[in-house]
């Protein structure tokens, strides 16, 4: 099912933090995405890569970053309790000299259209995972149409959820590597990103089959890119380096995704980007195969996993 939008020409959205944010060079970067309401293996990652302790408060050393990018709600049963996790990890990290720096991905995209009241995004958002959202929320609508009721609901359930989702960032830039939920808008540059584009947020094989030496992505090369960390496309595997080691793609399929093969593994996976390459970077997977959020609301089927 495609979007509502049928070129990369992006719909207004509002935006109330950095549109790109950057990473100090020298601090240490941890990056996960596309979680989609799978709390537990969330937790499970920052614990055991020593950035949250048992309480799940935020205690790594000063000078460390985590990176999100994208896709935090929808399909997995518990949207809420990422959303919570996250909104008060970035005050803890800051207070402690670090910082969570969140990107949006193409998921918080749909639900910030839908308060601007686009409808048009309605059916698309209800059929990859939004029931599962509301429903977390305890604000499911009983009929297939959303009111504004629902999304209401969400706010009263979690107040501030909204401006929050509002202040993810477009992409972030850390020396460089540029983070981003899809992928690079071909054709266009940083300065792009948010403003004459949208295709970060949905781009996938335009992009990583693409070579970044190509010439499409020269607009960010003259910027600095050379390496890009994104989500978005699953992979049965676990997270995937292309093009030389120039790519690291950290969707692991947390919550199982319906399009993915039967065979697909179901992992949250935080990587520590290091000093070295994308292939030696250290890595925390957690197994979400049993996990009780992890289990995704029935879509239609769509074996070209395109534009969801």
């Amino acid at each position: 099912m495609s979007r509502p939008q049928a070129s990369w020409t992006r719909l207004p959205s509002a935006l109330r933090g950095d549109r790109i944010a950057t990473v100090p060079d020298d601090w240490e970067v941890w990056a996960f995405s596309d979680p989609h309401g799978v709390t537990s293996g969330l937790r499970a990652a920052l614990r055991q890569a020593g950035l949250v302790d048992e309480a799940l408060r935020w205690s790594a050393p000063a000078g460390t970053a985590l990176v999100g990018c994208g896709d935090y709600a929808d399909r997995g049963a518990d949207s809420r309790g990422v959303l919570a996790l996250l909104r008060r990890l970035q005050p803890e990290a800051e207070a402690a000299g670090g910082r969570v720096v969140l990107l949006r991905g193409n998921h918080e995209e749909m639900l910030l259209h839908l308060r601007a009241g686009r409808h048009e995004w309605l059916t698309v958002w209800l059929a990859y995972g939004g029931h599962a959202t509301l429903q977390s929320f305890g604000c499911a609508p009983s009929d297939p149409l959303l009111d504004a009721a629902a999304l209401a609901g969400i706010e009263a359930a979690a107040p501030g959820t909204f401006r929050w989702l509002e202040s993810l960032a477009q992409a972030a830039r850390w020396r460089d590597v540029m983070f981003v939920h899809g992928g690079l808008a071909p054709g266009c540059g940083p300065a792009d990103l948010g403003i004459a584009t949208d295709a970060h947020l949905w781009v996938r094989a335009e992009f990583f089959e693409t070579p970044l030496e190509s010439g499409a992505f020269d607009g960010y090369r003259r910027a600095g890119v050379e390496r890009v960390v994104y989500g978005h496309t699953p992979s049965p595997d676990g997270v995937r380096v292309l093009q030389r080691g120039r790519l690291l793609n950290l969707d692991s399929n947390a919550c199982g995704n319906p399009r993915m093969p039967p065979h697909a593994r179901r992992m949250v996976t935080l990587v520590n980007l290091g000093d070295g390459s994308f292939e030696a970077s250290p890595r925390v997977v957690i197994p979400t195969d049993a996990a009780p959020d992890r289990a995704p609301a029935p879509e239609p089927a769509d074996p070209m996993l395109d534009h969801r």
